[in-house]
């Protein structure tokens, strides 16, 4: 997720935790692990009781490697998650809640053994909630019975998606030793829907979104050019663009995704910094950059000096290189 979607969750999250914390039984039984995932995952925290989890600091990467998430997942799950054995009582089945607002970025189904559907006994209970209109819904089917949409990714819905999140782990905390449903579906806040099976939007394999590096000319700052496929001009249109943190861009890596012909793109997101609707292109190193106003440009990336000039269709790689 990038943008206000971001920011939303992180708020989510951070009031989750509180809310939690205030909750005498969910302090004596709810643990907690969180696990983040872009170009790549990593675990943000392990499985951790609440009053000693502080909530990850949510930034904006290029990416969505569900499958390393999945994969992660599953190895703390079998590290973490103690099982009932003739000398001990094991933990109750972990619950799993998923946040994706895209297509997976990786080989996501080759999590599908240790996670999907068709495992049993299920190692745990997966509530996947994909955000927006450009989330794969058929692809999370695969994974859990349980996937729910949200529409509209705008504060007030997460927010409202947070809030029913904690009431259900709250209580799905109580119910734990009668092991008992965790969420109550019926009980829905509004603008999020459960997806079943044949009733969703059937994926027609396109990627939906396409995310492009690029630096500011002025202060070689970097940030993402957004774009979404319209099926009415088959091309990818602007959406608008997000600054990043250049502290975040460190050991980077290639994402596995097919580079794009610039005449499948239209328009050009305004720089987040000096506002620019103009991107050009290095020749050198082939990096992408925003112009302004005169007849000579240095590129951010390289430092090379161009002359401006209209050039030929071209691929951009999706990619932080």
């Amino acid at each position: 997720m990038i943008g206000d979607s971001l920011t939303a969750v992180q708020a989510g999250v951070e009031m989750m935790l509180r809310t939690l914390r205030s909750d005498p039984h969910a302090l004596e039984t709810v643990w907690i692990s969180c696990i983040t995932f872009d170009q790549e995952a990593k675990l943000a925290f392990p499985l951790s009781e609440l009053t000693e989890v502080q909530a990850p600091r949510l930034v904006a990467k290029p990416g969505t490697a569900l499958g390393a998430a999945l994969h992660l997942c599953a190895d703390r799950i079998e590290t973490e998650v103690r099982k009932t054995t003739s000398r001990q009582k094991g933990d109750w089945r972990p619950l799993v809640i998923l946040l994706t607002d895209g297509q997976p970025t990786d080989s996501w189904k080759s999590a599908l053994p240790r996670l999907g559907q068709k495992v049993r006994p299920r190692p745990a209970n997966i509530y996947a909630v994909g955000c927006g209109e450009d989330v794969n819904t058929e692809m999370l089917l695969e994974l859990t019975d349980i996937v729910l949409h949200l529409g509209e990714m705008t504060e007030e819905r997460f927010r409202k998606l947070f809030v029913w999140l904690t009431a259900s782990v709250a209580k799905g905390s109580e119910a734990a030793e009668e092991k008992s449903s965790a969420f109550s579906l019926e009980k829905l806040p509004p603008g999020i829907k459960k997806i079943d099976r044949g009733l969703s939007s059937q994926w027609d394999g396109r990627q939906r979104q396409v995310m492009i590096f690029s630096k500011c000319q002025i202060n070689r700052k970097p940030y993402l050019m957004r774009y979404r496929w319209s099926y009415d001009l088959s091309v990818y249109e602007a959406i608008c663009a997000h600054p990043l943190e250049l502290e975040n861009l460190e050991g980077r890596q290639e994402m596995s995704l097919p580079p794009v012909d610039s005449t499948d793109l239209t328009g050009v997101p305004p720089c987040p910094y000096c506002e620019s609707r103009s991107a050009g292109r290095c020749n050198s190193c082939g990096g992408l950059f925003c112009i302004n106003q005169g007849s000579m440009a240095v590129c951010p990336h390289c430092g090379t000096q161009l002359g401006l000039r209209e050039d030929g269709n071209f691929k951009i790689s999706q990619s932080l290189a």
